[in-house]
């Protein structure tokens, strides 16, 4: 509440204070700045710069300008100029015609007006379509070749200061494009794709595609790769167009002239290479079909033969290895046949053995063996008395020789 206690005061109306702009009242001043604003003020023409928040002043001489948003890359303060440069590009910024190159990734305060922002520089990897164009070939064959090239700058301050249009002329915008630096690099890459080019035999390319195809119907009828084979497929595959180790040669000679204004190429590729010719395409098509088919051929015989070997070889392992289960089978069965009769002999003996411990016994098995010996067709006559077959029967040998007139038939 205020009380106004004299009679040369009056109200003269109350007023809303405004955000980001002053109310003035005479000499005497009013400011609010908001958060993200910078306000900007003039004393005697120096630049007065006000952070947010409320500011008071009775001055004559100080004025207000305006308040300045924070969120661009480039503000301008009256003389000052305030820069924020992303991480992956560089502001290339001349102080009274000298160069200053801002790195990324900061804010970077320019504290007087000849101190000027230029442009800004990307440190990106480009890809950029080449032109599509005509390159012979070492064979003299006019290609139509599409091609991309992979580069991006390496050294701002070479770049700005060889490469890029930098100074601005009249009333032109600031623009971020790259243009002149970006021709520079097509061109140059250009002309180091089409000194590959004029080292590359094109017709090369169609006994690799020959080469390729026999190798893919060996591997559908040739049985196992063998390891030398498998090396030549791989060096067979090597299409001099897409040689890596020879593009590489390209683009090093490229980096000679682009290094020099700060860029470097990281590749180049060939997308297509076309003969401007169709009917040559065709001869050289048709030489290559016959490249194909004999090599097709001449693996197919290959194969046949490895596989005639296998099955040779297969065969005299089945009839080495049968033989050798019948030699082990014959071994088996004698050692069998050697262990039955030793058991059998071993079971005789314990018979015996066990038969010489009873003398009933011992005569029982000799009249069993006795009776053995005469069959029953066999007749004995005897001339002496009935009571000798007993002893002839129990005392074998011995009656026997003592018999007398006696036949045997």
């Amino acid at each position: 509440m205020h009380n106004i206690g004299g009679c040369f005061m009056k109200h003269c109306g109350t007023h809303k204070l405004p955000t980001n702009d002053a109310l003035v009242h005479g000499n005497r001043c009013i400011l609010m700045v908001e958060q993200g604003f910078l306000g900007l003020a003039f004393d005697n023409g120096q630049p007065v710069l006000l952070p947010p928040g409320i500011h008071v002043w009775t001055s004559d001489t100080l004025s207000y300008s305006k308040a300045i948003s924070l969120d661009q890359h480039m503000v301008s303060l009256g003389p000052y100029t305030l820069v924020t440069v992303d991480e992956g590009y560089a502001a290339v910024t001349q102080n009274n015609g000298k160069q200053h190159i801002l790195p990324g990734g900061a804010t970077h305060l320019l504290n007087h007006k000849n101190w000027r922002f230029e442009k800004f520089l990307t440190l990106k990897i480009q890809t950029d379509d080449l032109e599509q164009i005509k390159a012979t070939s070492a064979d003299n064959i006019t290609m139509r070749v599409t091609s991309t090239v992979t580069w991006c700058i390496k050294n701002p301050t070479l770049a700005a200061t060889m490469g890029a249009e930098t100074m601005a002329v009249g009333t032109e915008a600031v623009s971020s494009d790259i243009a002149k630096l970006r021709g520079d690099v097509l061109k140059q890459a250009i002309a180091s794709l089409a000194s590959f080019i004029g080292g590359v035999n094109y017709s090369d390319s169609f006994h690799v595609a020959a080469n390729v195809q026999g190798k893919k119907s060996s591997a559908r009828g040739g049985g196992g790769n063998e390891p030398e084979s498998e090396e030549k497929t791989s060096k067979a595959m090597d299409n001099p167009l897409y040689d890596v180790r020879r593009m590489n040669d390209a683009v090093a000679h490229a980096n000679v002239t682009a290094m020099t204004y700060g860029v470097e190429i990281l590749s180049i590729n060939i997308l297509s290479a076309v003969p401007i010719d169709v009917q040559l395409t065709k001869a050289l098509a048709c030489g290559a079909v016959a490249s194909a088919q004999a090599l097709q051929a001449e693996t197919a015989a290959r194969g046949n033969a490895k596989a005639m070997k296998l099955d040779a070889t297969a065969a005299a392992d089945k009839a080495k290895i049968e033989a050798e289960g019948q030699a082990q089978a014959e071994v088996i069965r004698a050692k069998a046949t050697a262990e039955s009769a030793r058991l059998v002999a071993e079971g005789n003996k314990d018979a015996a053995n066990l038969l010489s411990t009873n003398a009933v016994a011992v005569d029982l098995a000799r009249m069993d063996k006795s009776s053995q010996l005469i069959g029953k067709s066999d007749k004995f006559f005897f001339g002496q008395e009935p009571s000798y077959l007993s002893s002839l029967v129990l005392k074998g040998d011995h009656a026997s020789k003592g018999a007398k007139g006696g036949m045997f038939s």
